[in-house]
């Protein structure tokens, strides 16, 4: 059967599917605070997560990138409050592109971020926060296109200086013109990916479209459930609340994003945020507040959908009841699925 937890190398236990809301700089305002000359400059993510870090019980991602330039105001003081703390190794913020339910908020700040800049961050979080239950990503950033051999041995070298936190390995193309992961070529190093805690790929490097990526990400799955790889699958990026229920039935277990600081989720689907005072009933919020209720709102989604997605998963045949918002929409998708994607239905075995 399809694991239903995530156990961290410290002893705690989450249930999974897990839906990990994110944290980053990349396509946010930046401000300024202190009278020093120049002035601290962070994020506006670094707001959200003060505002917000006590609703965060459970699991959340930040980017190694933006605590390497201190664009958060000491995130690590949240790092006691959550089960499950993600860290990102900076690809997102290095890449030109945007996950593709995000639309380009502002120019991007984009400073240098190199492997020695991760490994040197990792190394002083892991004096202080050994303890804490981290879930740590490989430098990916810097493997793209490299073989799968080598993505698996430089992942090991950062991994070996930090068991006590959990190995996040997220899979690259491994050929000069390769822009997707393809499953296929995974197979010869497929039993090495046991070693990992999680396995990860990027939503746009499975696919250009839905059906590619679905299709892909289900044939990773099959290949690792041959062989009792029970490893949950982490895509990342997006975290759109229709289309997350989907990668769930191609077998994925864990998902991110930073859509539900930029969206409003009304009914089950992501909306333009301009939007929610409007959908709320209250048309004269203030920008600020209505900001504030927005992501708050979509935190309780997330929650809702993860519980919702949970119960389909121990319902022992495709069951969409328990949805909340859009179940006869993805009662129909998963139809659609299982007509195109062989053998979908081992995916939950």
């Amino acid at each position: 059967m399809r694991e239903t937890n995530f156990s961290h190398p410290s002893g705690g236990v989450i249930d999974l599917p897990l839906l990990v809301p994110s944290f980053s700089s990349k396509g946010f305002d930046f401000f300024t605070k202190g009278r020093s000359n120049p002035k601290k400059v962070f994020s506006f993510a670094s707001n959200a997560l003060k505002q917000f870090d006590q609703y965060l019980s459970e699991s959340y991602l930040l980017s190694a990138y933006d605590i390497h330039h201190r664009h958060f105001q000491r995130p690590d003081r949240f790092f006691h409050k959550t089960a499950l703390i993600f860290l990102d190794s900076g690809g997102y913020e290095l890449s030109p592109e945007f996950d593709s339910s995000e639309p380009k908020i502002t120019p991007m700040r984009k400073l240098d971020f190199t492997r020695d800049n991760y490994v040197n961050t990792l190394d002083a979080l892991y004096k202080k926060h050994n303890e804490n239950p981290l879930v740590i990503a490989n430098f990916d950033w810097g493997t793209k296109n490299k073989s799968f051999e080598h993505q698996i041995r430089d992942a090991r070298t950062i991994f070996r200086k930090h068991p006590d936190w959990a190995s996040n390995f997220i899979l690259k193309p491994d050929t000069n013109k390769g822009k997707v992961v393809e499953p296929d070529k995974v197979v010869p190093v497929i039993e090495e990916l046991r070693s990992f805690n999680v396995i990860g790929v990027t939503e746009k490097e499975l696919g250009k479209n839905l059906l590619d990526r679905l299709k892909r990400l289900t044939k990773l799955r099959l290949e690792m459930n041959r062989r009792d790889i029970r490893v949950p699958i982490h895509v990342w990026g997006g975290l759109d609340p229709l289309i997350t229920p989907l990668y769930f039935f191609a077998g994925a277990d864990m998902f991110d994003g930073v859509s539900w600081l930029r969206y409003a989720y009304n009914d089950g689907v992501a909306v333009n945020r301009e939007s929610y005072p409007v959908l709320s009933g209250s048309p004269t919020l203030s920008n600020d507040l209505s900001i504030a209720l927005a992501i708050n709102e979509n935190l309780r989604v997330l929650q809702g959908l993860a519980t919702s997605l949970r119960l389909f998963a121990s319902s022992g045949s495709p069951n969409f009841d328990m949805f909340e918002h859009k179940g006869d929409l993805l009662k129909k998708a998963y139809v659609a699925m299982r007509a195109k994607i062989p053998n979908l239905e081992e995916v939950s075995k």
